[in-house]
């Protein structure tokens, strides 16, 4: 189909929904349906064609087939790693996400994230999903690509050393949401290895189809904290990390009170509190690696909490998990149509060309090399 007839054929398309959440595009063309319910007819667990469980799925450089990193692992489904495995456990937290061996922090802080908002969450990982009712080795999650929703399917073959998941895991061990959408995620870039060390802005966008902005704490707005409270309230995504100059030595990694710089943070909330007679602002950030805990003012221990209400501090207690601090910040807003949304979104089908294509109305052509601009 040429590329006119394919943009017309893709907008008559979206124009009968085939994008939005309810109707994702399916990915490679795979069906969760039609592939679940063959899998049950057959008897037999599925097995992904598209993303085989083998080295290739695992990366190409520090993950390759050659690497040290790689040697020893065995790719298992949660059957064989706990006798009962669970798919979502009492609502999907934000302690059911901790860091494995995997650099990518950045998706993880945005998953932590996600679980606040349970709307959004619903969006990327759909229900009527688990290991007992229907299990077939297959489970299928929702991504935002390029101004549509789109639908990934993977088998529950899962990369393991020692017994233990290599990558992204429950805080239990015996929860998998979290694993396999990490999964589908990197099927969708590739492999894992494609996930590390990137933004945790890519992972706001792709997880909610919303905008995101960057605040540098160096020039902090002087309503910042009203603006986090606002987001927060308004079910937005919120995260921010440490830059650290590509100069620095290892030993500057951690802050002497135990935060990680270039490391991505989840923002899970605020409270004003009263404290020796004044206001204190405080916030709430979670680690993905669930440790490595804030020991500055307000940490566990600190004599600051004696000087607060006592229901105040019981309240923040209740609220608080390991591996968060009370203490440049992301802010996502929500996608469009979310509840709370103030806005909507429309978009173009377009295609990048060389100069020329899109008529020959601009002077000068031959000063613009080969460089590709935008036709809508």
């Amino acid at each position: 189909m040429s590329g006119p007839a394919a943009r017309v054929a893709r907008q008559r398309a979206a124009a009968k929904g085939l994008g939005s959440h309810q109707k994702a595009v399916k990915y490679l063309g795979q069906d969760f349906e039609s592939l679940r319910r063959q899998c049950l007819d057959s008897g037999v667990l599925f097995k992904d064609p598209e993303f085989p469980a083998c080295p290739s799925a695992l990366g190409y450089k520090d993950l390759g087939p050659d690497s040290p990193q790689t040697q020893g692992i065995v790719w298992k489904r949660p059957m064989e790693l706990c006798p009962s495995p669970q798919f979502i456990v009492g609502g999907a937290t934000r302690t059911d996400i901790c860091q494995g061996s995997l650099g990518d922090c950045w998706l993880l802080a945005a998953l932590a994230s996600l679980t606040l908002n349970e709307e959004l969450l619903r969006r990327v990982v759909p229900g009527g999903q688990d290991f007992q009712q229907n299990y077939a080795g297959i489970f299928h999650f929702q991504f935002w690509q390029y101004g549509e929703w789109v639908e990934v399917v993977v088998d529950d073959r899962l990369p393991t050393k020692d017994g233990e998941l290599l990558f992204l895991h429950s805080e239990t061990g015996s929860e998998f949401w979290g694993a396999l959408l990490e999964k589908a995620y990197a099927k969708l870039n590739g492999s894992y290895e494609a996930l590390t060390g990137r933004s945790t802005v890519e992972g706001f966008e792709d997880l909610t189809g919303g905008i995101s902005e960057f605040y540098d704490l160096k020039k902090p707005p002087a309503c910042l904290f009203q603006i986090i409270r606002k987001a927060l309230r308004a079910g937005s995504l919120l995260a921010c990390s440490i830059d650290v100059s590509l100069s620095a030595p290892l030993s500057e990694a951690t802050t002497c009170q135990k935060l990680v710089k270039s490391h991505a943070y989840s923002v899970t909330g605020v409270q004003e509190v009263d404290f020796q007679g004044r206001p204190e602002k405080l916030i709430r950030l979670r680690n993905p690696w669930g440790e490595v805990e804030w020991t500055g003012a307000w940490s566990d221990e600190a004599p600051e909490w004696n000087d607060i209400d006592p229901r105040q501090k019981t309240e923040l207690d209740t609220k608080a998990e390991d591996g968060e601090v009370v203490g440049g910040t992301w802010v996502c807003r929500g996608a469009p149509g979310a509840a709370g949304g103030m806005w909507g979104h429309g978009g173009h089908l377009g295609s990048w060309g060389t100069p020329g294509v899109v008529g020959d109305t601009w002077g000068h052509r031959g000063t613009w090399g080969h460089g590709g601009h935008l036709g809508l």
